[in-house]
């Protein structure tokens, strides 16, 4: 789960919108950071290796999964905030054009 490690668990959260977009508030037993990597456990390829950024998904508390280049992170305290944000133009064009990838 999103957040969580040895030190820190998941122990309430509540999915709202905000503008018609999901926001997932999360709330933790201790102080929370917003995710800054892609650490394997979190995001498939537990078998070890890389993931390409465009097939990292988030799975929410609800089941719900989302793309983790679609999502931005707030953190306040023990509350972590994700919005799932739509993907750029730029993102949507490039998956029509799989021979051209960001570098």
């Amino acid at each position: 789960m999103i957040g969580t490690d040895e030190h820190t668990e998941l122990i309430d959260w509540e999915k709202t919108t905000d503008d018609g977009v999901p926001v997932y508030i999360l709330e933790y037993d201790g102080p929370v950071s917003a995710p800054t990597g892609r650490p394997r456990t979190l995001f498939g390829a537990s078998s070890g290796g890389t993931v390409p950024a465009g097939d990292q998904y988030v799975e929410l508390p609800d089941g719900e999964r989302f793309p983790a280049t679609e999502l931005t992170y707030e953190t306040e305290g023990t509350t972590l905030r994700v919005r799932h944000e739509s993907p750029s133009l730029l993102d949507r064009c490039l998956e029509y054009l799989p021979w051209w990838t960001r570098a």
